[in-house]
């Protein structure tokens, strides 16, 4: 993955979103029986569910010429990283909502926002919507520490809720 089109680019992006969603799904699946917990994957999973979809959106918006430039290097390692991303070997690793949180917070200060960033920086031409969208993004991110149930911020009230297999 040397030289990566800025269509690839979407493409990965997209998939990326698409696979965090099925992720906070399954999270949302495997704290089932703590209702308030459910709750909180699931509005994770729906805000996935609008990235994926505003970018193909924008995507659509886009010229060929634009879609078939070269992104920048930095870019290709962002793309690379989250390439090999298993939806399924992540959500094994988390044992209890500890893990998951550790899990979800690795993800929202990674690749996946930064690739996200990138291309709202670079392709979005409409500056409201892209202030709003910037906007929802560092919601989305923050809101793994404020929104959490106040019962489950601490680390060994975290640990102590167990992830159902």
């Amino acid at each position: 993955m040397d030289k990566v089109t800025v269509a690839q680019a979407f493409e990965v992006a997209i998939a990326t979103e698409r696979a965090t969603e099925r992720l906070f799904r399954g999270l949302e699946t495997k704290f089932a029986h703590h209702e308030d917990v459910a709750t909180f994957w699931k509005q994770y999973a729906l805000d996935e569910a609008k990235h994926a979809e505003w970018l193909e959106g924008l995507k659509t918006r886009l010229t060929t010429e634009q879609l078939s430039r070269l992104v920048d290097a930095h870019t290709v390692g962002l793309l690379q990283a989250v390439t090999g991303f298993s939806v399924e070997k992540a959500l094994l690793g988390v044992k209890n909502l500890e893990d998951a949180y550790q899990l979800v917070n690795d993800i929202e200060n990674g690749e996946t926002n930064a690739i996200f960033q990138f291309l709202l920086d670079n392709f979005e031409t409409d500056e409201p919507m892209r202030d709003f969208l910037r906007a929802q993004l560092n919601k989305h991110i923050v809101r793994l520490s404020i929104d959490l149930p106040v019962q489950y911020k601490g680390i060994q009230s975290r640990k102590a809720i167990q992830a159902l297999e």
